[in-house]
């Protein structure tokens, strides 16, 4: 057993190591327990400065309250200043369909450092330990949270900080007991409803015998993961920039971002960068892997889920909110009689056309397939899928291109706006003849 020099030395460290200069004010959270009677504790005999914060949920009615008073008692007896707040955990969790443990942890976390800021203190310490890790670690496992979650808890993470960290529930408890110090015991913890109380009542225990020193390991995993999953978050960012175009894309589509296809190819980062992306839009897994899929498939294959839809283009992938829908543009006619001023602007969302070559009713839809067009300069005819093609209009706005159609059924002129492009090809059979009235029609 350590003696009471080597445990002060050894904390001592351990507060340094979460980045605590002497002399800077530590707001001690407490519930009583053993772990955190013993972070006070410790924080008292090595000298800190550190005021102590309590929140009484009231879960356990009057357990709940005579907790609150032994830290007040201890508080005053070690001329510590001592805070206090009730909460009522339940009715959040009651309002917003959170298990009441969450709720308590959300209040909890928001009292602490709403009391942080007021008092200027310069950290939040808590009692986590090394068997709360290994407990995280493996609750993040069965709940199948997303792997760089999986490095659980640091020294320090923000303002919140835990020096006990490296310290077995083993260590606290010979240490309380070596110092005399008194604690209290949360009945609830013993409860077989909630997840982490099985982990650590039965789960933890079996490992144990299975292999001594199982809780180590599963700590010491616990913070190679954390230190590997910082690393791969930064490339993954890094590879998240080049890889996913947030930019020039309110047009009115619903597409969401385009991911360049390219830039996927060429990092080991690709594919996790938009499994990632899709599993914070609800994807499922087997949906993702067929999105994997995606990229080797044809221009123009896609696949949904819920409202999305991720669509392969040209040098792209787009996710868009929903299906891509029909742009419906306006087509406005005007008759030209006086040309005395008239001059032909190079407008492509504008065609000119001589009034008596037009065969009335024109009829303004959008394409579809199998329409051609007799284009300018050009004997046959071609498809409008392929001008489109030509054209490199992404698949997921050619439902947008429009058609002119005559009387005859011959279409006179393409219109496609998308995006900062607007495209059209006019017939042939669209003359202007000067001296003769000309009709515009203009598409809006």
């Amino acid at each position: 057993m350590s003696s009471t020099r080597e445990n002060n030395i050894r904390f001592s460290k351990d507060l340094d190591r979460c980045g605590i200069i002497d002399g800077e004010l530590i707001l001690a959270t407490c519930s009583g327990g053993p772990d955190s009677m013993l972070l006070l504790h410790a924080l008292k005999t090595i000298g800190a400065r550190f005021e102590v914060a309590h929140v009484n949920f009231k879960l356990r009615g009057e357990e709940s309250d005579k907790d609150e008073e032994f830290i007040s008692n201890w508080c005053k007896n070690n001329c510590v200043v001592f805070h206090s707040e009730s909460m009522d955990a339940k009715g959040l969790a009651d309002k917003t369909g959170k298990g009441i443990q969450d709720a308590a942890r959300v209040l909890r976390y928001e009292y602490f450092e709403s009391l942080k800021n007021k008092l200027d203190a310069h950290a939040i310490a808590v009692a986590h330990h090394e068997n709360d890790q290994a407990e995280t670690l493996l609750l993040h496992l069965l709940r199948s949270t997303n792997p760089s979650s999986l490095g659980c808890m640091s020294h320090r993470n923000g303002d919140v900080i835990r020096p006990l960290l490296n310290w077995t529930r083993d260590e606290i408890i010979a240490w309380l007991k070596l110092e005399d110090v008194e604690y209290r015991i949360d009945s609830s913890n013993a409860s077989e409803k909630y997840t982490r109380n099985r982990i650590r009542h039965e789960v933890l225990p079996l490992l144990e015998s299975i292999r001594k020193g199982t809780t180590g390991h599963l700590a010491d995993w616990a913070n190679r993961l954390r230190i590997r999953s910082n690393a791969v978050e930064s490339a993954m960012s890094d590879a998240s920039r080049a890889i996913v175009n947030y930019s020039d894309l309110d047009n009115g589509d619903g597409v969401l971002c385009k991911l360049d296809l390219h830039a996927m190819g060429s990092s080991i980062w690709g594919d996790l960068v938009v499994d990632r992306m899709l599993a914070e839009r609800g994807w499922p897994v087997g949906s993702r892997e067929e999105a994997m899929i995606l990229k080797r498939s044809t221009v123009g294959a896609s696949i949904c889920y819920g409202g999305d839809i991720l669509l392969r283009e040209r040098d792209y992938l787009s996710l868009s909110r929903k299906a891509l829908t029909l742009i419906a543009f306006q087509l406005e006619r005007t008759l030209i009689d006086d040309l005395s001023d008239l001059s032909f602007p190079n407008d492509p969302s504008i065609l000119w056309a001589g009034s008596e070559e037009i065969k009335e009713p024109t009829k303004w839809r959008a394409w579809e397939h199998g329409d051609k067009i007799t284009p300018t300069g050009m004997d046959g005819s071609v498809n409008v899928s392929d001008l489109l093609t030509q054209w490199k209009v992404p698949h997921g706005a050619r439902n947008s291109a429009h058609v002119l159609e005559d009387a005859e059924g011959d279409i006179l002129w393409v219109y496609i706006s998308f995006e900062d492009t607007v495209l059209s090809r006019v017939s042939r059979k669209v003359k202007v003849n000067l001296g003769e009235p000309i009709v515009a029609f203009k598409a809006s």
